[in-house]
């Protein structure tokens, strides 16, 4: 009898976009969330979740519950207490090392502030233009050319390259923050809420580009949401966190049409059903845009 090939958790992670390994994350005593929160709060408890490439995972949970400081210890701007990170079986350490470029190169964030994350005193195009100066990508006199060529894939007309970003509407301000965020050419993209500063049928645009993106690139999403139909419709697996944990995961409609844990089948039962007044969620425009 041949035996079966067993693969080893090294191999495993070299398998895998993104392998998040019992992560924990604290606030330090001197540091309060808000007022009357306690002194070294737990934030994020033994979190693990696994993302595979070209595939997207939805993380779902309600403001406060740890969401988005997992997003920043995936994106190098908090170090976790305890428990490892790996990109495509690389440590996240090593990628930090000795700076945060190496992981750039590998992981790009697209956040809901798209003022706060463009400067406003330069134009967009500049901006793009420096951002492959800091990676030392291509040569001075090619890398406006890649901006154009990035501008044209996110479905930007070349002239926005010389507007600011006050200029720019939501939709055209957050196809910026993505075009900035290929331009290095990452392998995963850590969505943080890019679509819920926007209107419903701009937030369509923006989801179908992303999805448009993923397929012609072989992107690795995680999309981080409290929105419920949006990570529904653009999900391959999805993650329920709650008060720091993740309480239940899984492939999307499997978690969705038949929830084993009672914070999910809560998070399900708040989602309106039925006809509504009103502009349609983003969700339900993907499939007419």
């Amino acid at each position: 009898m041949i035996a079966e090939k067993r693969t080893s958790p090294d191999t495993q992670e070299a398998n895998l976009a993104l392998a998040v390994n019992h992560l924990q994350f604290s606030y330090s005593a001197g540091f309060s969330l808000w007022p009357g929160c306690a002194k070294g709060f737990h934030a994020i408890r033994d979190v693990s979740l696994t993302l595979k490439p070209g595939e997207t995972l939805g993380l779902v949970g309600e403001s406060g519950c740890g969401k988005s400081t997992l997003a920043s210890l995936l994106c190098g701007d908090r170090i976790p207490t305890s428990g490892e990170i790996t990109l495509f079986g690389r440590r996240f350490k090593s990628l930090m090392k000795p700076n945060r470029r190496g992981l750039a190169k590998h992981l790009q964030v697209v956040s809901q502030d798209t003022m706060g994350a463009l400067d406003p005193r330069r134009s967009v195009g500049h901006q793009m233009v420096e951002t492959l100066a800091i990676h030392g990508i291509g040569y001075p006199a090619s890398r406006l050319d890649r901006a154009a060529e990035t501008f044209k894939a996110v479905s930007l007309p070349v002239s926005a390259l010389q507007k600011f970003p006050h200029q720019l509407s939501g939709g055209q301000r957050q196809r910026v923050a993505i075009a900035r965020a290929l331009i290095v050419e990452p392998q995963i993209l850590l969505c943080d809420e890019p679509v819920s500063a926007l209107d419903v049928s701009v937030q369509a645009q923006v989801l179908n580009l992303l999805l448009e993106l993923q397929r012609a690139r072989g992107l690795s999403l995680l999309f981080i949401s409290h929105d419920v139909r949006v990570v529904r419709h653009v999900s391959h697996c999805v993650a329920i966190m709650e008060a720091g944990r993740i309480v239940e995961a899984g492939p999307t409609e499997r978690v969705f049409s038949r929830p084993a844990h009672p914070y999910t089948a809560k998070l399900l039962s708040a989602v309106p059903h039925g006809r509504r007044s009103g502009p349609r969620p983003a969700a339900a425009m993907l499939e007419t845009l």
